[in-house]
């Protein structure tokens, strides 16, 4: 079977489309976001910076965050994240990284595509992470109760449900198995959320999808 992967931009556009209908609507996906491109570089283009903000008036009223969306792993720890800054703010560190090298660890590119998306203010104890992966016959999700930055070796320490191929996820399979350590106030929610993510992964047949953060805020909307 082929895998193709897409960007963090394309998936939650996924998801922001189609998780209330999924989740009978038990739960919504915030704002996707932008897709900022090389054609901010020319400013008579359909992708310029006036065409986006034409298009996504919002970007002037929320607080942003910008981003690489080219499948690259860790970049909190690259610095390649920009947190809780204004449209000028964001501009400017897209533009000051656009088209240019950049090197992740061991690899050198060119940076050539970014995510704009609203800051949602949340707590570090808010952040969770999953994960969830196709084998030749089952599905895997990994969970773990803290996340972000500095979530660390999440293969080792993170809990695991394994789902036979045809086999359905119950929200009390999720809790048992995954959610042992989140408090009792938040694991129906997340239980719920856990569930309709999972038939999102199945209905349009992912073979990966990772989440980190997945933040859980006080009124337990995900």
């Amino acid at each position: 079977m082929s895998v193709k992967p897409i960007r963090e931009h394309a998936g939650k556009a996924l998801l922001e489309k189609l998780l209330p209908e999924i989740s009978g609507g038990k739960h919504k996906m915030g704002h996707a976001g932008v897709l900022v491109t090389p054609s901010v570089l020319d400013s008579t283009s359909n992708g310029s910076w006036d065409k986006i903000l034409e298009q996504n008036p919002w970007l002037k009223t929320t607080n942003l965050v910008a981003k690489p969306d080219q499948l690259i792993k860790r970049r909190g720890k690259a610095g390649l994240i920009a947190v809780n800054k204004t449209f000028d703010e964001a501009k400017q560190w897209v533009m000051d990284r656009m088209c240019k090298e950049q090197k992740v660890e061991h690899v050198t590119g060119q940076l050539t595509h970014f995510l704009v998306e609203p800051f949602v203010p949340h707590k570090q104890e808010q952040e969770h992470y999953i994960c969830m992966l196709s084998h030749r016959y089952h599905d895997e999700i990994l969970f773990y109760h803290e996340g972000g930055v500095d979530v660390g070796d999440v293969d080792a320490k993170a809990e695991r449900l394994e789902i036979p191929t045809g086999e359905a996820l119950t929200e009390a399979m999720v809790t048992q198995k995954l959610l042992t350590k989140l408090t009792a106030a938040k694991q129906g929610s997340m239980a719920s959320f856990i569930c309709s993510l999972y038939k999102f992964y199945t209905d349009l047949h992912f073979a990966y999808l990772e989440i980190n953060p997945l933040v859980m805020l006080d009124d337990n909307t995900v």
